[in-house]
């Protein structure tokens, strides 16, 4: 009898006390790789201010980084004499052009000259129109202009001082579109495989987590930063959360990744060690371990891998286990 007592205490030191509950339903599989990022203007959506004649700043209505409507005036701008001048001219050529061309007709009509002399004369009227036309699509005939912002934007560089004469095409100072921004997010190189155009990212300011944005991901660059060492993803913000968001603004982005769905189990019944993720199920009485993908939601944990739905995992207990171990339910 006392023998039968030992052998019976030895096979329960091999097993070990557990508590199991059943794999129930699926959820999807999603997670997020997150990083921190700086708003800046995009450069498709970015203009340089010029003039297509030379002239003069004769008044700068704004300052560097300031939030313009459309229409507000930027500056103001003195079209230089010389300029003007060859307007002047152009405007006396054709008025002379035009004169001689009437001659030329009327007397052709009364055969006193050839049709080679009043060819000559329409010639010289086109060309006459042609160099006026030239001169107004320089705005030559303008002596003083304000120029005008085409839209709703930021001043992101003035490049001019009032007083200052300034060359065509010179850019007197550069304007962003005002709801055209984007967001550089560094994330770690591992993650980059996992990210893809057109992924959604749920962005809010550093020092305000309360507010929420959105964004797309548009862009994922292939080179690691030499000094943040992370790779850059560019994100566009939409325009209709965009509001109040300046250049050099701090986000943080949470980019949204897409795991397909998962079967989900208590928090406690997943663990880790240096093999990677993995549960234990109880197999007829059996410890059997698994290696698993999981993603953590609350309280509960979405899971992947070659599990079978229809055995109980292990929620308490797992600590203790080796692969084959016996089990003994808490509850039984």
């Amino acid at each position: 009898m006392l023998m039968c007592s030992v052998a019976v205490y030895a096979e329960d030191q091999q097993s070990v006390l557990v508590k199991t509950e059943p794999i129930t339903h699926k959820e999807a599989l999603t997670f997020s790789i997150s990083g921190y990022g700086t708003v800046y203007s995009n450069p498709v959506n970015t203009m340089n201010v010029n003039q297509p004649r030379s002239g003069q700043i004769t008044r700068l209505n704004v300052t560097a980084g300031q939030i313009v409507k459309r229409g507000t005036t930027l500056f103001e701008f003195a079209t230089d004499p010389n300029v003007t001048s060859g307007y002047t001219q152009a405007d006396s050529a054709l008025h002379m052009a035009q004169s001689q061309f009437d001659s030329v007709k009327r007397l052709n009509a009364q055969q006193l000259t050839t049709n080679a002399q009043l060819a000559v004369a329409e010639k010289a009227l086109t060309d006459a129109k042609s160099a006026l036309q030239a001169q107004k699509a320089l705005g030559s005939e303008i002596a003083l202009e304000y120029v005008k912002a085409p839209y709703d934007a930021i001043v992101s560089g003035i490049f001019a001082s009032p007083g200052d004469r300034v060359q065509a095409e010179k850019t007197v100072l550069q304007i962003a579109m005002r709801d055209a921004l984007l967001l550089r997010i560094g994330v770690q190189p591992e993650d980059v495989v996992r990210i893809r155009p057109g992924m959604k990212v749920l962005l809010s300011p550093v020092f305000d987590k309360s507010r929420k944005l959105h964004g797309e991901v548009c862009e994922v660059q292939g080179t690691i930063d030499s000094q943040t060492h992370l790779v850059d993803v560019i994100v566009t913000i939409d325009k209709a959360t965009s509001y109040g968001l300046v250049p050099g603004m701090n986000l943080r982005g949470e980019i949204k990744i897409s795991g397909g769905n998962g079967w989900v189990v208590p928090r406690s019944a997943v663990l880790t060690d240096e093999k990677g993720t993995y549960l234990f199920q109880d197999d007829r009485g059996r410890a059997r371990r698994v290696t698993v993908n999981a993603i953590e939601n609350g309280e509960m944990t979405v899971i992947q891998g070659q599990f079978d739905p229809h055995l109980p995992v292990v929620v308490l207990g797992n600590y203790e286990l080796q692969d084959g171990m016996r089990l003994r339910e808490s509850n039984r």
